[in-house]
C-alpha cells in the first residue's frame, strides 16, 4: 500500500501535463491548387484550449526572405482552437508547389515545436503542401 500510494500521485502528477501538450489536429489550404490572384484559405487546428496558443503564422519556405513578414492567421470566433487566413495568392507568386511552413507562439511567447516539424526552419509546428498554377 506504501508504494502504490507514491505512483498513484505521480500518474495524477504526470497526466494533466501529457493532456497540456499542444498537438497539430489538421492544417490544410482549400483549395489544394491556385493561381495567382485567385482566392485561398488555411485553416489550422490546433488540440487543447485556445488562450494556450497566442498567434499562428504561415511563412512559404520558399519565399521566407522575400516577404516582410509571415502571414498571420486570426483566432476562430467559434471558441475551439483554430486559425484562418483568407486571401489572395500574390499576384508575383511564380509556379510551382510551396511548403507552407506553420509558426504557432504559446501563451508564454515560445515557438510551438510539434515533433514532426521539429527540423523546419521557418516555422515548427506544422507544414501544408501548395501548388501555385
Amino acid at each position: 500500500m506504501k508504494k502504490v500510494l507514491p505512483l498513484i500521485l505521480v500518474v495524477l502528477f504526470i497526466a494533466p501535463l501529457a493532456q497540456a501538450k499542444i498537438k497539430l489536429i489538421q492544417a490544410k489550404i482549400e483549395p489544394a491548387a491556385a493561381a495567382a490572384g485567385d482566392m485561398v484559405k488555411v485553416t489550422v487546428e490546433f488540440s487543447g484550449k485556445v488562450d494556450k496558443v497566442k498567434e499562428v503564422m504561415i511563412i512559404p519556405r520558399e519565399f521566407a526572405y522575400d516577404i516582410d513578414e509571415p502571414y498571420s492567421l486570426i483566432k476562430d470566433a467559434s471558441g475551439k482552437n483554430v486559425w484562418t487566413l483568407e486571401g489572395p495568392i500574390p499576384y508575383e507568386a511564380p509556379p510551382g508547389v510551396v511548403n507552407l511552413e506553420i509558426k504557432a507562439i504559446d501563451k508564454k511567447g515560445k515557438e510551438i515545436v510539434i515533433k514532426d516539424y521539429k527540423d523546419q526552419v521557418h516555422g515548427k509546428a506544422g507544414l501544408i503542401k501548395f501548388e501555385i498554377k
